[in-house]
């Protein structure tokens, strides 16, 4: 299933060599994205759960998470710490409209962080190209497991 989800996004091996660089620009920024990210999801009260206390463990592992796709070989190993992370979510009850807004406001916010990057053009655009991917990728790995019982 792995191989056919990469196959399908079209991770390739050059992709696959971006993905620490692109991290490298968007960790320094992580903090405040995150901080940002758990402000406006306490304001909409999707998650009443949402402590301060709580919020500074998410970010942690919110942070270990992006690093790990980030530098990931897309392998099992990979594959299973992702679906373990959407079965949490699942078990939480996020509804999957909340999840995917998730997704899609971190992906933006790290969007924003490529093209504010001093960097050529193209360049800029092969990651943002690549940051696609990978967060597609990501999430199409949570979010299945939104209908399984077991993995595939």
């Amino acid at each position: 299933m792995i191989e056919k989800l990469r196959s399908f996004i079209e991770i390739s091996d050059e992709t696959s060599q971006w993905g620490p660089e692109i991290w490298q620009i968007i960790e320094p920024r992580a903090d405040a994205i995150l901080e940002n990210f758990y402000t406006k999801t306490g304001a909409f009260d999707i998650n009443v759960d949402l402590t301060p206390d709580t919020v500074e463990r998410l970010i942690g592992k919110q942070k270990q998470h992006w690093r790990a796709l980030f530098s990931s070989k897309f392998d099992e190993e990979y594959a299973n710490s992702v679906r373990r992370l959407g079965i949490r979510h699942r078990e939480i009850n996020l509804d999957l409209a909340w999840y995917v807004l998730g997704y899609a406001a971190l992906k933006v916010a790290f969007t924003e962080v490529i093209i504010d990057s001093p960097m050529p053009p193209i360049k800029k655009g092969r990651y943002i190209k690549a940051l696609e991917k990978y967060v597609a990728f990501d999430m199409a790995l949570a979010l299945s497991t939104y209908g399984a019982t077991v993995f595939d």
